[in-house]
């Protein structure tokens, strides 16, 4: 998305509003970027649960692994 400097005649301030090429403003490139930071943490949340999930059932892949090494063979 690019943007382009633009003067903002209703603004009493004089600064420049910045606003891209197809007329987005600023407050909606805004929410915009928010909601995508907003998504993205979720997805982050998700990914951690996960990865947390999968320590746990290696840990326990492990305790087997080495119980299953130290029982006696039943032959």
């Amino acid at each position: 998305m690019s943007t382009v400097m633009s003067s903002d005649t209703d603004r009493t301030d004089g600064s420049l509003a910045r606003w891209t090429e197809d007329g987005v403003s600023p407050g909606v490139q805004h929410e915009r970027v928010t909601d995508r930071l907003r998504t993205l943490s979720e997805k982050l949340s998700v990914c951690d649960t996960v990865l947390n999930d999968l320590k746990d059932l290696s840990d326990i892949l492990v305790r087997k692994s080495l119980q299953d090494l130290t029982l006696p063979s039943q032959k």
